[in-house]
């Protein structure tokens, strides 16, 4: 991933003044670091009827709509408003999935407002600026592993699930968890290393 800031600003800027082709570039860099954050914000019951990739697909959208309003000039100000309508459109997706009338109240799981603020107020805006290119690239490694270790990855380090809980989400034994998980690192490290 190669992007110095001077091409990540000249995009921004190309973008706000309704370069379509600029605008797409950008939000390209950060579909995989999007998509991270919709599968941490989903738990097991939402994200069998949630699909990360449509929040995904709907914040490109909705980021393209109101990116000639966006008054920051770095790259940091991009990812923490990226962050932000990102977050937004998660939270309107779940509140309209939990209000639909087509669901089984025997097999959900009552989410309060306190409880999806919690979920979505992952950090800091200051903290979310240092981490947002590595955050990116992070998220582009992951998305490179095949799907059960980036699943034992992302619920060990970003849920901060133990072994055991993962071995029971993932249906698997804990030794299997465990070498999922073992596996996921050593390739994420050969990935961030590349």
């Amino acid at each position: 991933m190669d992007t110095s800031l001077p091409q990540l600003a000249d995009l921004l800027a190309r973008a706000r003044a309704g370069d379509g082709e600029a605008a797409g570039l950008l939000l390209e860099k950060y579909r995989p670091y999007l998509r991270i954050l919709a599968e941490r914000q989903l738990d097991q019951n939402l994200a069998a009827r949630l699909d990360a990739s449509d929040l995904v697909q709907q914040t490109c959208l909705s980021v393209l709509g109101r990116l000639p309003q966006f008054d920051g000039r770095d790259e940091a100000q991009f990812i923490a408003w990226l962050r932000t309508v990102h977050e937004n459109n998660i939270r309107d997706a779940i509140r309209e999935h939990l209000q639909t009338a087509k669901r089984a109240a025997g097999r959900e799981v009552s989410v309060t407002p306190e409880d999806l603020a919690a979920r979505l107020r992952a950090s800091s805006p200051s903290q979310r600026v240092l981490v947002g290119e590595s955050a990116a690239e992070l998220a582009a490694a992951l998305l490179e592993l095949p799907p059960d270790q980036r699943e034992a990855v992302r619920l060990r380090y970003l849920e901060g699930r133990s072994l055991a809980e993962i071995a029971e989400r993932m249906e698997r034994s804990v030794v299997a968890a465990a070498g999922l998980v073992k596996r996921g690192l050593i390739q994420l490290r050969k990935t961030m290393r590349e």
